[in-house]
């Protein structure tokens, strides 16, 4: 097919008939913000209070022009093709309307064949973003619309809703007997030998055509060629014994096969075939009175192929706030990292926008899983027949293009659908039309209708969680280590936790502010705020001066407050993954919140700073996510002196070997001294199982300084030791009679608004 990529120019409205303004140089793919900065020499949105520029954007009505010119011979026909157009737009060809239409991820083709030799011209008018409500500003604004609600602000992203023709726009020429639009699914035995591929195209005239599935070394294990007439699709059906099966990394390997429809042209994608279920997790199970009159916890053990799996990974999110600007090079370079750090999973967290298929296709050959959640989030979404119908459409083209992706592990209605700041259910429609989209065209991947659901769990996403009244007025002497919640739960999957932090100082002068709005580092610093240090999630957060204060007593400046911060969030994010990590087969998922974020931060949960840059945490993940390892299980991280530190080894194997008897010594290293508590021998760890080992004791005296850590350490397999940091707070002495008064709870406040 030969390809036709116009020029594009675009004005704006005041109103959809109303007069145009000057027409500026317009980028497609791209967004209408992008092209009036880049017109009007605005400064980068992303470094202080620049995306505020946009504001004015957000209720005009935008033009894209351009002039068709093209000539296709009596064999040929020609489509106008749009991947993407956000969000509401009516096209015009020739003078009259071709095509209307509402939602972000659906393409639009139109025949332009009789335009054959002319110069035509084209306009494609995308109207206001879609709001619920005028104001106030929040992302409750969104319920009523398929567009990703995390653009209306999130406690990550700003208040920037992406606007235009964000996929490719091009004539496509090809010649009559051409398959295009290639859709397909399969169907694999109960005994995974044998696997039925359905495949479709649109055909244009009459032609030969040939059906191939070409092995990982390129042989053709199966083919169909059979003449077609003038039919507007064609159908074809290959069946092959003993295909090879995709496996998550660490349980296996990644083939990937070749489905190709040839005629006077082709087209071909990569499929893989694997059997995804999610089945109750071993010890959930919650009977009353051997009759359930309500739920029991839910089935949130992924197994792939009869394998159960231990998901290990984190929350994506955009990599940029505009789609456009997602390339592939940027899902390279943060693809690695999560392979780097060791995870499997993942959790493509509702909200966002549906990524690009080079995303899903690197996620196939590296032995990602994907949870994928469609773009519903914390929103009462409506039942309106509107809605459903634009929900129904995007929703049939998300399934129907990823479904031969086998990362995908299962589908998700969307994010935090059945809480208060929600108020879904499962009766509600626009879950159960998912629901049934999913099974119509992709029955044997399972669909969960949100998270959480029962026996999840979402959260804590600070460090400590204080008393509501205390943390209100700045008291943070009286708190609860979230590592202490965790060891109490019963939960079957951790789906969003976090640790929050800082970024580097470097980075904040780098990406988001001078030196002197660093320095006056508080909650009514505008840019600290806007790039979410304070007020995202409560009055500290995602800075945690709370956290700092609670672990060391205070700080002296900035520049401690950030780098205590940085550290505090590498220690707990390895304590946390580890502690879930113990919790199987009972747990058998801790994903993170989150891995990456679309704009700079000052400070938040993620693992990587946007564009790509791995934050330190990061390091401490991957040792935390190692198959096999050492691991220390401790009832805390912050020590007062005079308390005693109980520690108990375990060994995590999440391997398919076995780990033999391991001569294991612990150390306690304080500055350059390295002093042995005890040595002993551990027993045989099982493939795809956790051990407990031994436990010790020794007291945190005055000697000991603010930074310690604690060493295990196995001289035989050097690859499975283990180092922990923790802080011993000098400010106040442990008083055993002390009692906690107050009760712990997190303050949802910022979701309930």
């Amino acid at each position: 097919m030969k390809k036709i990529f116009p020029s594009w120019t675009l004005s704006y409205s005041d109103t959809a008939d109303g007069v145009q303004s000057e027409k500026i140089p317009a980028t497609v793919p791209g967004a209408v913000q992008l092209d009036y900065a880049k017109a009007c020499n605005y400064k980068p949105y992303y470094y202080g209070l620049n995306f505020r520029q946009f504001d004015w954007m957000e209720d005009k009505f935008f033009t894209y022009h351009t002039t068709l010119e093209f000539r296709c011979s009596p064999y040929e026909c020609a489509v106008l093709y749009f991947g993407g157009i956000d969000y509401r737009y009516v096209i015009t060809i020739d003078g009259k309307i071709r095509a209307r239409g509402e939602g972000a991820f659906t393409p639009v083709s139109i025949d332009v064949t009789q335009f054959s030799g002319r110069k035509v011209p084209v306009s494609v008018t995308v109207y206001p973003i879609p709001k619920l409500f005028p104001a106030p500003q929040n992302r409750s604004q969104a319920a009523a619309c398929c567009k990703p609600a995390s653009s209306y602000g999130w406690d990550w992203h700003p208040r920037l809703v992406p606007s235009g023709i964000w996929g490719e726009a091009y004539v496509g020429i090809f010649p009559l007997g051409s398959p295009v639009d290639l859709e397909a699914s399969y169907v694999l035995s109960e005994q995974l030998d044998k696997v039925t591929v359905t495949a479709s195209v649109r055909v244009f005239g009459c032609g030969t055509f040939t059906a191939s599935l070409i092995s990982p070394d390129g042989k053709v294990e199966a083919a169909l060629t059979r003449d077609v007439g003038e039919h507007e699709t064609e159908t074809f059906i290959l069946e092959l014994d003993n295909p090879l099966l995709w496996y998550p990394r660490g349980y296996g390997s990644q083939p990937l096969y070749t489905l190709k429809i040839s005629g006077n042209d082709s087209v071909q994608r990569k499929i893989g075939f694997r059997r995804s279920k999610l089945v109750r997790n071993e010890g959930s199970e919650k009977f009353e009175a051997n009759f359930p009159k309500g739920p029991m916890p839910s089935p949130m053990c992924i197994e792939i192929n009869g394998k159960r799996i231990f998901a290990k990974g984190s929350n994506w999110v955009n990599t940029e706030i505009f789609p456009c600007l997602m390339t592939d090079k940027r899902y390279d370079e943060l693809i690695s990292l999560a392979v780097y750090a060791n995870m499997n999973i993942f959790r493509l967290w509702g909200g966002q926008y549906i990524n690009h298929e080079h995303f899903y296709e690197r996620c196939d050959e590296e032995g990602i899983m994907v949870w994928q959640e469609f773009m519903l989030s914390c929103n009462l979404h409506p039942d309106s027949d509107g809605y459903l119908r634009v929900l129904e459409k995007e929703a049939t083209t998300i399934v129907k293009r990823l479904r031969t992706h086998p990362c995908i592990a299962f589908w998700c209605g969307g994010n935090e659908l059945f809480n208060s700041w929600s108020g879904l259910t499962e009766q509600s429609h626009p879950l159960r039309l998912l629901n049934s989209i999913c099974y119509q065209l992709d029955r044997y991947t399972p669909f969960n209708m949100t998270s959480p659901v029962y026996g999840v769990t979402h959260g804590s996403y600070v460090k400590v969680t204080f008393p509501d009244d205390k943390r209100k007025k700045g008291i943070y002497t009286d708190g609860e280590e979230f590592i202490k919640a965790v060891k109490r739960t019963h939960s079957t999957a951790f789906t969003e936790f976090g640790c929050n932090g800082a970024s580097s100082k470097d980075y904040i002068l780098k990406y988001i502010m001078d030196g002197k709005n660093y320095l006056d580092c508080n909650d009514e610093n505008e840019i600290w705020t806007a790039h979410h240090a304070f007020k995202a999630w409560n009055e500290s957060c995602w800075l945690g001066v709370g956290e700092v204060v609670y672990f060391f007593g205070w700080y002296n400046s900035v520049d401690d407050l950030v780098e205590k911060s940085v550290y505090l969030q590498c220690l707990c994010y390895k304590a946390m993954f580890e502690e879930m990590r113990r919790k199987a087969p009972l747990c058998m998922m801790a994903i993170n919140w989150d891995f990456n974020e679309p704009w700079p931060c000052a400070a938040g949960n993620s693992l990587v700073n946007w564009p790509a840059e791995p934050k330190p945490c990061l390091e401490s993940v991957r040792q935390a996510l190692r198959p096999t390892l050492l691991s220390l299980s401790t009832e805390q991280n912050r020590y007062l002196t005079g308390e005693t530190f109980h520690g108990e080894v375990w060994v995590l194997n999440d391997s398919d070997g076995e780990v033999p008897p391991l001569e294991v010594s612990v150390f306690l290293v304080t500055h350059n001294s390295k002093k042995l508590i005890c040595s002993f021998k551990t027993q045989i760890t099982k493939a795809r199982n956790n051990s407990r080992s031994e436990s010790f004791v020794f007291e945190i005296n005055e000697e000991i300084p603010e930074r310690f850590s604690v060493q295990v350490v196995c001289d035989q397999y050097p690859q499975y030791c283990s180092e922990y940091n923790f802080v011993h707070n000098l400010s106040e002495k442990y008083d055993p009679e002390k009692k906690q008064t107050s009760v712990f709870k997190e303050d949802f406040s910022d979701f309930l608004k």
